[in-house]
């Protein structure tokens, strides 16, 4: 009778063993399938990051180039006010 009850135990746990097995051979399949589809993705990734890069380094010398023009253009403004008060100023004191 003891016996019985270890076999039908055993029965139970080699049951279960196996629906684990055939479980883990679907994730496994599944794994196989899947690794290509990550390894496209991967690339893909790297490829938008490398262009990503080229373009903020262009964005960045695009900006540089606008603000030094834009600089200039503010330092004669400024000149040209300081003249127009130094003038001002060389009539009043005259």
């Amino acid at each position: 009778m003891r016996k019985m009850k270890q076999d039908q135990g055993l029965d139970v746990i080699a049951e279960g063993l196996d629906t684990l097995k055939s479980m883990a051979q679907d994730m496994n399949e599944e794994m196989d399938k899947q690794v290509p589809l990550m390894d496209e993705i991967d690339t893909k990734v790297d490829r938008a990051t490398s262009n990503l890069k080229n373009t903020n380094a262009r964005l960045k010398d695009t900006v540089n180039q606008l603000r030094s023009s834009r600089n200039f253009c503010i330092d004669i403004i400024l000149l040209c006010i300081i003249l127009g008060i130094a003038a001002y100023l060389y009539n009043v004191l005259k």
